[in-house]
């Protein structure tokens, strides 16, 4: 079994409504950073995560039905730990669904410490024009701007980098009439959806989504709001849908010496 065929064979474990990635995809922009464990013909999970300058974040842990409770999950995060060791990553975040009891309980045994919620949201694009709008400058983003839009809106550092070198994401950024930075969204046409999506007030959310519309492909578009209840329950109110409740997590990345 190939890597992109253990990858697809265990994707529905993550109970998403998506598709998994296509394999021209995962080659690309995924292989690179998953690590699958596969034993004699046997898939028994995977992790896949990526560095963001000198932080680490993990994307997903699948561990199938099957194997959980052997400490699969345990030994796939410990050889992502020394691939970020070895890449000189001292720190790691992840996000975990609020009623996961068996990954939470692995996450804190590893060090992790929650330290916000997030949501994922399927939004109907029929919405947008529903929602209040208030004015900003919607523009491309230069990798000059990356540092500016990061720190003005709370980003982790070398997010916006992470973001670009997958190059079927849009990114755009709204900017105020003093020129501050108040919005920024990575947007991937073909999921659809943006996993990062930042405003500084609610009422930017409607003019960063503006931005994005003439990307789309569907008719609707997956949105992850990070700490941040006064834009889901704005988005909510207006007819989104709640998919996912979230655990941010973050903590040191372990020593994994003689492992």
């Amino acid at each position: 079994m190939t890597d992109y065929e253990a990858f697809a064979s265990l994707w529905t474990e993550l109970g998403l409504d998506e598709t998994p990635p296509p394999r021209e995809r995962f080659a690309a922009e995924i292989v690179h950073t998953t690590i699958v464990d596969e034993r004699d013909g046997s898939v028994d999970g995977y992790v896949q995560f990526h560095t963001l300058g000198t932080i680490g974040y993990v994307r997903q842990l699948v561990v199938s039905e099957r194997a959980r409770g052997h400490g699969n999950g345990t030994r796939l995060m410990l050889h992502a730990a020394a691939a970020l060791r070895a890449a000189g990553v001292a720190e790691w975040h992840l996000n975990v669904k609020t009623g996961n009891t068996p990954a939470i309980r692995l996450y804190e045994q590893l060090g992790l410490r929650a330290e916000h919620t997030s949501t994922a949201l399927r939004l109907p694009w029929s919405i947008l024009f529903g929602l209040p709008f208030e004015p900003a400058t919607a523009l491309p983003v230069t990798p000059e701007e990356d540092d500016d839009l990061e720190r003005g809106l709370g980003l982790l550092a070398g997010q916006i980098a992470m973001a670009r070198r997958r190059t079927s994401h849009v990114l755009r950024q709204l900017r105020a009439a003093d020129c501050a930075p108040v919005g920024f969204a990575s947007f991937d046409p073909d999921f659809p959806g943006a996993r990062i999506f930042r405003v500084a007030r609610p009422t930017l959310a409607a003019t960063l989504l503006r931005a994005l519309r003439p990307h789309a492909q569907h008719d609707h578009l997956a949105l992850v709001i990070d700490d941040d209840e006064s834009v889901t329950e704005l988005l909510v109110t207006h007819g989104a849908i709640v998919k996912l409740r979230l655990l941010h997590y973050v903590g040191p990345v372990p020593e994994t010496t003689g492992m």
